[in-house]
């Protein structure tokens, strides 16, 4: 596939030695319970799992004392989140007629990671460091429907070098102090027919539109078309009928501020309008994803277009496949940096569950025919490829990015991996092969082929391990290579 240097191939065992021995950890425990079967450890790799036939007995439900503790959230005022027992009342709200029942919920995600890379970005030197993120949500919930939703990220300013850290060794070492107050997100989310039933007491006005205002995540095409936080307005519409289908969903979207183009700036100077629709068929969810961004000073105006195909092939044992075409062209001007350029990514997400488990085995391709770019990308998020594996992916906290570069411009490449689980889905285990070529000549002519794993395991109802490591063979550079753990604490 590329012209790896023949010299560095001798060192992909020193991962792989790694990855085996992760592998004999993560799986002594199914190896126990099969001790007679010398393969049970390797096929399937994570435990068996077998098929429950319907019991004739009688079966009791479960009772408070038989249903695990519900962990509590940061903060609960009023009605619990997921509790049991009589929920409050509420209120009606005058004129417009809505019931409501206020429950304030705060929660956070803090991940602390210790880790030490060295990628293959041109002149960049190891870097090691103790990275932090955090991020607090407050939910208002006013019902079902209707919630504001604020979130804050006190410990990084949304930057890889403007995270809260310490640099043991790198090119700025000692601390980092980025606490702030900045608001992240913040959105009002509902339906009009709930928000305003006076309009419709009869229930038959063609008004249940969903509607949200403010600062959120927009995410489409997996990440490929757009996936950014902005400032937007959007409506949405559910259940159209539609002939031959389940479900038609069409949704409409203004952005008027904060639309990240890899330019490395934010502004009011883009206006995104897009148009999103999805439709259930029989055999495939349909998927078609318009945008168009106004820029008002770089003449950068570029349409985006996505389109996939999702659905489940019984006919090959039940593979799963997701095939998409996302595409990007320059209205006025071709912009450098990978701010708006001319190009097409395809790409397939190929996936079975080897029988007798619920372990995952993927095979994701692609291939890029001239330089395709997002609409939006949030600058740590990394770029169209950030969701084919592991290894294209940006772990997010510091300095530390993808493993194998995420951009394209006339590339070619792969993920190939296997998932597997012990121990009830708490732990897990991702062994990964994935490359790169650019075939065009015409990007920065990195060709890579690396392998990787990341181990995750669950302790108590809070904490969240995680173990991962990589080793990249590159042309034309150094090698990359790198390890990273990190606790992860949900409450």
């Amino acid at each position: 596939m590329m012209a790896i240097r023949h010299e560095t191939l001798g060192r992909i065992p020193i991962l792989a030695a790694a990855v085996f021995f992760s592998l004999a950890l993560a799986g002594s425990a199914g190896a126990a319970d099969n001790k007679d079967k010398w393969y049970s450890s390797f096929w399937p790799l994570g435990e068996r799992v077998h098929a429950e036939a319907l019991k004739e007995e009688y079966v009791p439900f479960k009772t408070v004392g038989d249903i695990p503790y519900r962990p509590g959230l940061l903060l609960e005022l009023g009605d619990p989140f997921l509790d049991t027992g009589k929920l409050d009342a509420g209120f009606e709200v005058p004129v417009i007629g809505a019931v409501w029942q206020p429950r304030l919920w705060s929660y956070l995600i803090w991940r602390s990671a210790l880790q030490s890379f060295d990628n293959e970005q041109p002149g960049r030197q190891r870097e090691s460091e103790w990275a932090n993120r955090l991020d607090l949500y407050a939910n208002l919930q006013l019902t079902g429907t209707e919630k504001i939703l604020l979130g804050l990220r006190p410990v990084d300013n949304n930057v890889p070098s403007r995270f809260s850290r310490y640099t043991f060794e790198g090119s700025d070492e000692g601390f980092e102090n980025e606490l702030n107050v900045d608001v992240e997100t913040l959105f009002f989310e509902g339906d009009f027919g709930s928000l305003v039933p006076n309009l419709d007491r009869a229930g038959i006005k063609p008004i249940d539109y969903g509607f949200t205002v403010g600062r959120q995540p927009i995410t489409f095409q997996e990440g490929i078309l757009i996936n950014d936080t902005v400032d937007a307005f959007g409506l949405v519409r559910n259940n159209i009928p539609f002939t031959g289908t389940s479900n038609l969903r069409i949704s409409g979207m203004w952005a008027w501020d904060r639309l990240d183009r890899n330019d490395q700036s934010r502004g009011a100077d883009e206006n995104m309008y897009a148009l999103f629709t999805a439709v259930d068929a029989p055999v495939s969810t349909y998927n078609l994803d318009l945008i168009y961004v106004d820029d008002n000073s770089n003449n950068g105006d570029g349409f985006y277009a996505g389109v996939s195909a999702i659905q489940r092939i019984r006919a090959l044992g039940g593979i799963s496949t997701a095939f998409r075409v996302n595409s990007s062209a320059a209205l006025e001007d071709e912009i450098s940096g990978n701010v708006v350029g001319d190009g097409a990514l395809i790409t397939a997400e190929i996936s079975a569950t080897p029988k007798g488990s619920d372990d995952i085995v993927y095979f994701n391709p692609f291939v890029s025919v001239g330089n395709y770019t997002q609409a939006g990308r949030e600058r740590i998020a990394g770029g169209p490829l950030a969701n084919t594996g592991i290894l294209f992916a940006s772990p997010n906290p510091g300095l530390h990015g993808s493993e194998l570069r995420n951009f394209v411009d006339d590339t070619a490449g792969f993920a190939l991996g296997y998932q597997a689980f012990w121990d009830n889905k708490r732990r897990n285990l991702i062994l990964e092969l994935a490359g790169r070529e650019d075939y065009g000549g015409a990007g920065e002519g990195i060709d890579s082929l690396g392998v990787g794993f990341q181990l995750q395991q669950a302790v108590g109802q809070h904490i969240q391990l995680q173990l991962e490591a990589f080793y990249a063979v590159n042309d034309g550079l150094p090698d990359g290579s790198g390890g990273r753990f990190e606790v992860q604490l949900v409450y």
